[in-house]
């Protein structure tokens, strides 16, 4: 519902900086992109995997394309 004063274009401008804002969420990826496999032993019999935290975005351009973009928030290692 918006407001009775509000414009059609003040609705546009306001959905568009929504959205804007919804496509740089950050997003945790395991792997360094969606559908990748990886892991491997660290020590004391632990298994560490690669993570990104990269913009939701992002994450949704890597789904449709099936492969890593290359941009993230930042990067590490998990080991569990």
């Amino acid at each position: 519902m918006r407001h009775p004063g509000m414009t059609t274009r003040g609705t546009r401008i306001s959905f568009a900086f929504a959205v804007l804002i919804v496509f740089f969420l950050p997003k945790r990826v395991d792997c360094g992109y969606p559908g990748a496999t990886c892991g491997r032993a660290g020590k004391w019999r632990t298994t560490c995997t690669d993570f990104e935290i990269e913009p939701l975005g992002f994450y949704l351009i890597e789904v449709i394309a099936g492969r890593d973009i290359g941009f993230a928030y930042s990067a590490g290692e998990d080991c569990r």
